[in-house]
């Protein structure tokens, strides 16, 4: 028996809203700098993938703090 390989498709979020994927052959920092554009706070947010076997779920998330 062959292995066979498929590609699931992603979904971004972020703030509690849905991102479309610009290009499923971008990388995840891609994506990230593609939206950092009009989401600034991308700039400095980390993410968690959580792979299910319907989707490749991406969520962005930025730390809450202050300076000094």
């Amino acid at each position: 028996m062959a292995l066979k390989t498929i590609a699931l498709p992603r979904s971004f979020f972020f703030d509690g809203r849905r991102l479309a994927d610009p290009d499923p052959a971008m990388s995840i920092d891609e994506v990230r700098a593609h939206y950092a554009g009009t989401q600034p706070a991308l700039n400095n947010s980390s993410y968690e993938e959580e792979i299910t076997n319907t989707e490749h779920k991406v969520t962005f998330s930025t730390a809450v703090g202050h300076k000094g």
